[in-house]
């Protein structure tokens, strides 16, 4: 009897001291950082990954009115990033998570907007696939435009997966931060002064899609559409400057 104890004891230390060590051996999901830079895909060697942050502008209050404004030129052209879209590219849209001050109805027309004014100068095709539900980055061949949950002071994040060979891009997702107050002004003028306008952050957003840095020089880049700061009641970013334009054509057309 003392014998079958002994085992049976055994036994179950043995198999315990195992799981234990199975468990210690087994490696930890690792996460992309919300934090500006260049990563390496922990999961697909060879993938480069780019987070961009879009940040709010320091100092900038609501007044609760409507504000109107001009939409000044700026022809210094905006840096390339490093990357580059194929020629045809897919968008996926998540209407359900849109804030109902948006209209997730609005989605599609405030997107095809903004890839109309970028398709133009780098001669890249979007077109919209099917809708998702997903609100989170991942490297899952859905490149998603979608409202969820960002760190920090964050407007909008945008991950970038590239490959570090070519610079060819083969994912990207855009998640708006649902903690900020959002309005759609359909306007190039005018907008709601206690709301961030949705075209105005995703048109900058979608820049980065095709390889648009974000440029922090005030004096030179403050009406640009890839100025790195975003601001309530802004919709001049809705429309290019004439340095979006020709940084966006210097990428694809030239040789």
């Amino acid at each position: 009897m003392r014998k079958l104890l002994f085992a049976i004891v055994f036994l179950f230390a043995f198999f315990a001291g195992f799981s234990i060590v199975g468990a210690k051996e087994k490696p930890e999901k690792r996460e992309i950082p919300e934090v500006d830079g260049v990563y390496d895909d922990p999961d697909f060697p060879g993938i480069k990954v780019r987070v961009l942050v879009h940040k709010e502008k320091p100092g900038k209050t609501s007044t609760g009115s409507l504000v109107c404004s001009l939409d000044p030129d700026s022809s210094t052209a905006v840096h390339w990033a490093g990357w580059k879209l194929p020629s045809t590219w897919v968008y996926n849209l998540n209407p359900s998570s849109v804030p109902t001050s948006v209209g997730g109805g609005n989605l599609e027309t405030i997107a095809k907007n903004g890839f109309a004014d970028w398709s133009a100068p780098t001669g890249v095709t979007f077109n919209p696939g099917s809708n998702t539900t997903i609100n989170r980055q991942a490297y899952d061949l859905k490149n998603i435009i979608a409202w969820g949950r960002a760190q920090g002071s964050a407007l909008a994040v945008t991950y970038i997966r590239y490959y570090s060979s070519t610079g060819l891009v083969v994912d990207v997702d855009t998640i708006m931060n649902l903690k900020y107050p959002w309005k759609w002004a359909n306007s190039s003028t005018c907008a709601d002064s206690d709301a961030y306008d949705a075209e105005n952050i995703l048109t900058h957003e979608q820049g980065h899609w095709v390889g648009m840095n974000d440029e922090y020089n005030a004096t030179s880049y403050q009406n640009a559409t890839m100025y790195g700061y975003g601001s309530k009641g802004e919709v001049k970013k809705v429309t290019l400057t004439s340095g979006d334009v020709s940084g966006a054509a210097a990428i694809y057309l030239s040789p």
